[in-house]
């Protein structure tokens, strides 16, 4: 007898886990691990304990996969993620529209410590044009008290 298991499912049926293992790339006793680890993980259960894997049980772990691989975090840090930010996070984490790089800007910003002298830091951030014109502003106004209050202090 021929029979072939390629036939494609339905996107929202339910996946066994060597069919999860599969389509994320990891050998199942990863996703075991996983469940073991993440309370969040509760893949239903038929007769003889196979797991079967809803749609956003396995977008879940697409999200672990993409942290803990991808982003190289560590299971102490993605489960205070999950309860920082919660299992939505995660489950939306590959999906995330990133910043774009145009809009990634580096500011050079110079600080007079009393004891340590200048100290030049660079700020990597993601701000609109808006925001960073009242934060030049801002700073505008800080160097103006700073100069002004030097200028008393030497009298």
């Amino acid at each position: 007898m021929n029979t072939k298991f390629d036939i494609q499912k339905a996107p929202r049926a339910f996946r066994t886990i060597s069919e999860v293992a599969r389509e994320l790339n990891l050998q199942p006793y990863v996703i075991r691990f996983w469940e073991s680890q993440f309370k969040q993980i509760k893949p239903m259960r038929r007769k003889g304990g196979r797991r079967y894997y809803r749609p956003r049980d396995i977008d879940f772990l697409k999200g672990l996969k993409a942290l803990l691989h991808g982003e190289n975090m560590t299971i102490k840090k993605v489960k205070e993620t999950i309860i920082k930010r919660g299992k939505d996070f995660i489950v939306n984490w590959p999906n995330e529209v990133p910043v774009e790089p145009s809009v990634i800007g580096k500011r050079r910003v110079q600080i007079k410590f009393s004891h340590a002298g200048k100290k030049t830091l660079y700020i990597k951030s993601s701000i609109s044009e808006q925001q960073r014109l009242k934060i030049n502003s801002l700073i505008e106004a800080l160097n103006r008290v700073r100069k002004q209050m030097l200028a008393n202090t030497s009298i």
